[in-house]
């Protein structure tokens, strides 16, 4: 006799006709689906980005506004739109699927060809795809922020405020590197966490914050100045970790030692010289500090104290993770065989932050 059917619910039968315990069908959840997206990094944003850019090819309207940046005026320069959102949502699928292709069809064939441990495959493919990242993103800041006032004088990051036009090359570097921190919050998800997780999570929070109040609120300079003290040793940190995956010993050493060295200029001098920017200089340089979103005013004074907290509890992540880097130091100068400079799994001791950047007011 074949018993009554119980609503959501699957019966399992046995081999001799006896029916087990009924078990819950599955429904489509959070879990579920980012299941899915992990096994179709490639594939699910791929279809997204190949209807958007077909739609642009066949003339079909605001496709372009996908794929480009808008608000051009007359004499060149750009302002915000609400077409950066889309622009936005475009280059997350963009770096989605970059970021897959990138580390399972080139970085996991080159750990394989150097000989890195099998477990340590997707680690090496994940600091892989972040040197070159971090080493593009660098350079473009570095670029940009050379040939501008603010390159050697931080009164700049707040005269003329509010400054609301941009040229081409700055609105793409800054909407690219804000695509690329809102698709973080996927990568962090699926990345195996490390001890140091929940600072991650608490880094990410903050950079997000930094970033929009940054764009939103026309404090551009002063980010492009994090962006790229942030990137610099993130580069070589990635770079050390590639090695001490390929080839651990004296090169990893000296690679991370220089990282250190950069690490200790760009974000504890450096990004401090920004802090102390933020909290002194307004004063003396911002024309007038009022709400007026109109005209692109976003500074009554109340804000420089919350641009300056958020930047704070930046430091403080940067000051504990270079706390770890310096414990790491200590273990190889003490220690010949010591090779590890961060923690990848339970068995190792955490080091810092991979991923720490963040312009101002991403700041990063």
């Amino acid at each position: 006799m074949t018993p009554r059917a119980v609503p959501e619910v699957m019966m399992k039968q046995t081999p001799k006709g006896m029916f087990v315990k009924p078990v819950k069908k599955q429904q489509w959840n959070r879990k579920m689906f980012m299941d899915y997206l992990v096994k179709h990094q490639i594939e699910a944003p791929l279809r997204v980005i190949a209807v958007i850019v077909a739609g642009y090819f066949l003339g079909l309207p605001l496709c372009e506004n996908f794929i480009f940046i808008s608000n051009q005026r007359g004499d060149g320069l750009y302002q915000k739109s609400f077409w950066d959102f889309t622009f936005l949502s475009f280059y997350i699928c963009v770096f989605t699927v970059m970021r897959a292709f990138i580390m399972t069809r080139i970085l996991v064939p080159l750990a394989r060809w150097s000989n890195v441990k099998k477990k340590k495959f997707d680690r090496f493919a994940e600091q892989g795809y972040s040197f070159i990242y971090y080493t593009t993103s660098c350079s473009f800041g570095a670029y940009i922020m050379y040939h501008s006032p603010w390159w050697d004088d931080t009164s700049y990051y707040w005269r003329d405020y509010p400054v609301t036009e941009y040229d081409g090359l700055f609105k793409y570097y800054y909407l690219v590197q804000f695509a690329f921190w809102l698709q973080q919050i996927f990568v962090l998800q699926i990345e195996e966490p490390r001890k140091d997780y929940r600072e991650l999570v608490l880094h990410h929070i903050n950079t997000l914050l930094l970033i929009s109040l940054s764009y939103c609120c026309n404090f551009t300079r002063v980010g492009n100045a994090v962006f790229v003290y942030m990137d610099a040793p993130d580069a070589i940190l990635a770079l050390a970790k590639l090695l001490n995956y390929s080839v651990p010993g004296i090169i990893c050493n000296t690679a991370f030692g220089t990282m250190l060295m950069v690490w200790m200029y760009t974000r504890v001098y450096l990004y401090g010289g920004v802090i102390w920017s933020t909290f002194t200089e307004p004063d003396f340089y911002v024309p007038v500090f009022k709400l007026d979103p109109f005209e692109g005013h976003w500074f009554p004074y109340f804000v420089k104290y919350i641009i300056l907290g958020l930047m704070i509890g930046l430091y403080l992540l940067v000051l504990f993770w270079t706390a770890m880097i310096f414990k790491v130091l200590i273990r190889i100068l003490t220690d010949p065989d010591a090779s590890d400079v961060r923690s990848d799994n339970e068995d190792d001791e955490p080091v810092e932050n991979e991923k720490l950047s963040a312009p101002v007011s991403k700041q990063r």
